[in-house]
């Protein structure tokens, strides 16, 4: 009986320390899907700990400001279809290139029609990839050029919708004198962090496995309530943004 009830004591006791915690434990999982469909850990991924909603906060500031509507992405986005499929093209003329090449070192006699054979699809190849190259680095100088001019006009943008010192003292308002935190994943896409019981947001954006047009953006609420919580980041809770 004596056993039984230190067990008893000790479980109340235990259960008492997590019902009057004033922190909580996050351990944050993330991970993507890649071009295979394979959930795979997201990694170096850097996430501010809030403890306040900043879309909010933007809306707030623009609300202000009044700075007009935001440069149009349009043509980028365009062009960055363009840029894809031209390049991707080149690429895989490139990889066209190494099986001939392959094929034809297997073949011993280099007088076969086999060979000839293998020889004029190379030589095709090697015009056909000149000839996407040219069009890759056309349309490659064409993208960086809008989406440079893109850049800094959304930067201006921002900077009349968002002005630093408004932001600063906004951001004041809502922290106090709770915490502003940053973590960042490991090779398995896990962070830890401590935070005080109540409502918090984790923010943070990571390419989508595979992709150089897409990423994840998150601005996630979490309700911190004491002791260990697990937190998910995947493509499922994030939204899916387009990288200029």
């Amino acid at each position: 009986m004596g056993v039984a009830r230190s067990s008893l004591v000790l479980t109340l006791f235990l259960g008492a320390l997590v019902a009057c915690s004033t922190e909580t434990q996050l351990t944050i999982d993330a991970h993507g899907e890649n071009a295979e469909g394979e959930m795979v850990p997201l990694s170096n991924v850097s996430l501010d700990i809030l403890p306040y909603d900043i879309d909010e906060l933007y809306a707030e500031l623009e609300g202000q400001s009044q700075p007009g509507e935001p440069p149009s992405a349009d043509a980028i986005r365009q062009l960055s279809q363009q840029y894809q499929d031209a390049c991707s093209s080149y690429r895989a003329t490139s990889d066209s290139i190494e099986g001939v090449q392959a094929r034809a070192s297997a073949i011993s006699d280099r007088t076969s029609d086999e060979y000839r054979e293998a020889f004029e699809a190379y030589q095709a190849l090697v015009a056909r990839e000149k000839q996407r190259f040219e069009s890759c680095q056309t349309i490659t100088d064409r993208y960086t050029g809008v989406r440079d001019e893109y850049r800094e006009t959304r930067r201006a943008w921002e900077e009349r919708a968002w002005p630093e010192d408004a932001f600063a003292v906004a951001e004041n308002e809502r922290v106090g004198e709770m915490p502003l935190q940053v973590v960042e994943t490991d090779p398995d896409g896990q962070a830890t962090v401590t935070v005080p019981n109540g409502s918090w947001w984790i923010l943070g954006d990571s390419p989508v496995p595979g992709s150089i047009s897409q990423r994840y953006r998150w601005n996630l609420r979490v309700e911190a309530e004491g002791g260990e919580q697990a937190v998910q980041l995947t493509g499922e809770n994030a939204s899916l943004e387009p990288v200029y």
